[in-house]
């Protein structure tokens, strides 16, 4: 059963320009957005739906039908309309994917929440049943969301899959500005909103065991995952349907290559389809006069104990305020600011702000006393 504070609901499938363009001719302050897609066998996620919640109308617009999507975009960038989404890191992918968008104006409810509860993941079902005692269905959830004519079933999953975003959004804020953590969290949506995107020639980096690797053979593994992520791209294949990253590590880490060493390393389909292509790349990264600089290294022991002593403090804060620890205490940010300070004797930029207010003095004192 739907909430009973929505009122009578109207929703409608959008496959035509004239729809779309009503749709968005309608001015807003606040809109609710998902979208719904599939990634099975592409590099990058193929739109089906893009779900928009006004109020009690819903309209669900149609990723495949060939639309001009310009009014869409718009509406993306305009900044004085709040959008409103739930753990948006893949919707954003498809957007900025297919409508080449990054939304202005954008809150996660996911964040959100978790400045008011100890709950950093709790899935959107979660929160229209904790909020407004909605249990949804999720029957829908992995169907062919490409095939046409939907069912009702998968109608009334993508409604249901946006319509409560903006009464969550008004109840979360509410509660946010009550406790003083609105500006705690704008401050961390827009730190999530910066994260920059691994370029082709850097995701070599990201590698497990490219630490080990000396500068000749790091070399050689960044020309040949650039040429395999320029590949999966351009082809619009996953990463591992063109070479493996263990394939591409022991090449890397190989004084010679041929075509027959070659053969004892790839597949026989991927040595037939990519064996010129792979052999061209190696030989490039191993005559590269400009070597990459070395991938940090796992932390030591050492810095291990001081990782372990600024989550323990960080831990006891968030639980005290009762937010989620992960906002302040996960272990790839509390590493960062280790080797930040190592570095510098400062916290990373990224840590001005509301964790300075809660926890930077705390953790510059145990900085301070192990590697000062």
């Amino acid at each position: 059963m739907r909430y009973v504070g929505v009122p009578a609901l109207t929703e409608q499938l959008v496959d035509t320009q004239k729809a779309l363009d009503a749709v968005l001719g309608v001015n807003c302050d606040v809109l609710g957005i998902d979208t719904e897609f599939i990634r099975v066998n592409t590099f990058y996620p193929i739109p089906a739906l893009y779900q928009l919640a006004q109020g009690a109308e819903v309209a669900l617009i149609d990723a495949q039908a060939l639309l001009d999507y310009s009014s869409l975009q718009t509406t993306l960038l305009d900044p004085m309309v709040t959008k409103i989404m739930h753990a948006c890191s893949e919707d954003l992918e498809v957007l900025q994917h297919h409508l080449e968008v990054r939304p202005r104006g954008l809150v996660d409810t996911q964040l959100a929440h978790a400045f008011l509860e100890p709950e950093f993941s709790l899935s959107y079902a979660g929160l229209v049943e904790r909020y407004l005692g909605v249990e949804l269905a999720k029957q829908s959830t992995r169907s062919n969301w490409l095939k046409r004519p939907l069912s009702a079933a998968q109608l009334e999953y993508a409604v249901d899959d946006v319509l409560y975003l903006p009464e969550l959004w008004s109840m979360i804020r509410s509660r946010l500005d009550e406790q003083d953590r609105y500006p705690w969290f704008t401050q961390e949506m827009s730190r999530m909103l910066d994260q920059p995107i691994i370029s082709p020639d850097e995701y070599y980096r990201t590698l497990k065991g490219a630490w080990r690797l000396h500068p000749k053979q790091l070399s050689v593994l960044r020309s040949l995952v650039t040429w395999r992520e320029h590949e999966a791209r351009d082809r619009d294949v996953p990463r591992s349907k063109t070479v493996w990253d263990a394939h591409l590590m022991k090449l890397a880490q190989s004084e010679r290559v041929s075509g027959r060493i070659l053969e004892g390393i790839l597949p026989p389909g991927v040595l037939r389809e990519h064996g010129d292509a792979v052999l061209t790349a190696f030989d490039e990264g191993k005559s590269a006069t400009q070597l990459p600089e070395p991938v940090v290294r796992p932390f030591s022991s050492h810095h291990g104990k001081i990782v372990k002593t600024l989550r323990e403090i960080a831990s006891e804060t968030a639980n005290r305020l009762g937010m989620a620890v992960e906002l302040l205490a996960r272990k790839r940010d509390v590493e960062a600011c280790v080797r930040h300070y190592e570095a510098l004797q400062d916290l990373p930029d990224w840590f001005a702000g509301w964790r300075d207010e809660l926890v930077g003095d705390a953790f510059l004192d145990v900085l301070s006393g192990h590697l000062g």
